[in-house]
């Protein structure tokens, strides 16, 4: 047993060390800003105050591969941003969820895994296995609210568009028909409207129409969004009317809707034989032959 105290305590440090890693992951503007402290010696800034040497920090972001300009890094925000957590902060508290409940499961588990009648291999496995589910939990969390968030920006997304239009149709331009919609749309879903309100805000900050339509396609995820402002590219640079575009779009989308309901009420029968045959069935033959058999029986043994 003198081996489990150590790996008790590597797990714990590993934890902690994870831990205050990802919560160092404040900007130097906003700890610039914080105020200062004073102490008997003078006037002593937040940021001088003792962390761990930023040679370990920059090394351990290296060794994992979740540098700040890196690809693991970016596909990291890019989930996040899906998931409508956006900034560098929500990068580094995911990457400590990660790294801190990967260890603190095992840590949590140890005392209950060493009472087990269990040789030590056994025990090793499931620490490994503790180690693995709490590193994956954060991704499979991030990846429900993802999808969950995807699936409502695609329900209001024809409402979306039929506003549009009328906005449009009522001599708006696209910015402000875009502000307008997100605007009465704040109730009902504040999921899109908050990305139209972000891509109104890009443009009115000198952002080019183009780039900021691309954006708010890859901060939600949605193909559906995505294929609109690629519409609404094209118009604008061809020089089409936006209000037929936006008309097409929602037609569009309310019929690829429609054909994706048909689709599931078609399947409905295919998935019905299995519970048919498995449960109805055979209460109906029990039903139907019990009577009979145990006539049958009766008169067998007469």
């Amino acid at each position: 047993m003198g081996l489990f105290p150590l790996i008790f305590g590597l797990l714990a440090a590993g934890a902690a060390t994870f831990l205050i890693l990802a919560f160092q992951g404040v900007s130097r503007v906003r700890r610039r800003l914080q105020p200062q402290e004073k102490s008997q010696q003078g006037l002593i800034r937040v940021e001088d105050l003792p962390m761990l040497p930023r040679a370990l920090v920059k090394k351990c972001e290296r060794k994992l591969g979740i540098e700040k300009d890196s690809p693991k890094f970016k596909e990291i925000k890019k989930n996040l941003a899906q998931a409508g957590y956006a900034g560098d902060r929500a990068v580094a508290v995911t990457l400590g969820l990660r790294f801190g409940l990967g260890l603190a499961l095992p840590i949590l588990a140890l005392p209950w895994v060493l009472k087990q009648p269990w040789n030590q291999g056994l025990i090793a496995v499931a620490l490994y296995l503790l180690l693995v589910a709490g590193y994956f939990l954060p991704s499979l969390v991030l990846a429900r609210l993802i999808a969950a968030r995807q699936k409502r920006i695609k329900e209001s997304l024809p409402d979306a568009l039929d506003l549009m239009v009328v906005c449009v149709e009522a001599g708006q331009g696209l910015n402000a028909a875009m502000k307008r919609v997100a605007e009465e749309m704040q109730l009902s879903d504040p999921n899109l409207a908050s990305e139209f309100l972000q891509a109104n805000l890009e443009i009115s900050a000198g952002a080019e129409r183009e780039q900021a339509l691309r954006n708010l396609a890859e901060r939600t995820g949605v193909d559906e969004v995505a294929s609109l402002c690629n519409i609404l590219i094209q118009s604008d640079r061809f020089g089409t009317s936006i209000a037929q575009a936006l008309k097409v779009q929602s037609e569009t989308l309310r019929t690829t809707r429609r054909h994706k309901l048909e689709e599931l009420a078609a399947k409905t029968p295919v998935k019905l034989v299995f519970p048919l045959l498995l449960f109805i069935f055979p209460t109906i033959l029990v039903v139907i032959l019990g009577p009979a058999v145990i006539r049958i029986s009766e008169n067998l043994l007469k």
